[in-house]
């Protein structure tokens, strides 16, 4: 039998649940109970907040992930989108004023913009623990890698049919 395993919360349930008495991570007691987002398919953050225990430093990796990905979402997001908006422009004026150098300058910020947006992304994605809480397709939230016998208490605190245990 495995020891590690994939769970989904049912929605409606995922922020009323009571945490597991142990950690997620590795099923000891020496974890601390945190509130965190769920993350959308998209890698933005929802508004669903999950109870969980889990240790020091994925607790720390939960709030930095949460809090990257707002920022992004918030502020670098529709920056990217004021210099895609620029780079149109630049193109356009080329287009009508006949300026070479212009489609040069608006082919090199695409460059840039291009290289920063991937970057960005990819820093998002190391930074996030793989036991962050994310939501699937269907409306629930799915946690990966964690404790078989964590969830199994964890199940037994809750209401039946709240927690699945995917395998």
């Amino acid at each position: 039998m495995r020891t590690k395993v994939n769970v989904r919360l049912a929605r409606e349930a995922a922020k009323n649940l009571l945490p597991p008495p142990v950690s997620i991570i590795d099923g000891t007691g020496t974890g601390h109970a945190v509130r965190t987002c769920c993350l959308t398919s998209s890698g933005g953050v929802s508004r669903l907040e999950v109870s969980l225990v889990v240790d020091e430093a994925t607790a720390a990796r939960f709030a930095r992930t949460c809090r990257w990905a707002s920022m992004w979402r918030r502020r670098v997001a529709p920056g990217i989108l004021a210099v895609a908006g620029l780079i149109l422009l630049i193109a356009v004026v080329d287009v009508v004023v006949d300026r070479p150098h212009l489609l040069s300058v608006a082919l090199v910020l695409t460059l840039a913009l291009t290289a920063f947006s991937l970057a960005g992304k990819l820093s998002l994605r190391l930074v996030r623990s793989r036991h962050h809480p994310k939501l699937d397709r269907d409306g629930g939230v799915v946690i990966r890698d964690i404790d078989r016998g964590a969830v199994e208490l964890w199940a037994d605190l809750n209401p039946r049919g709240a927690i699945e245990i995917l395998g």
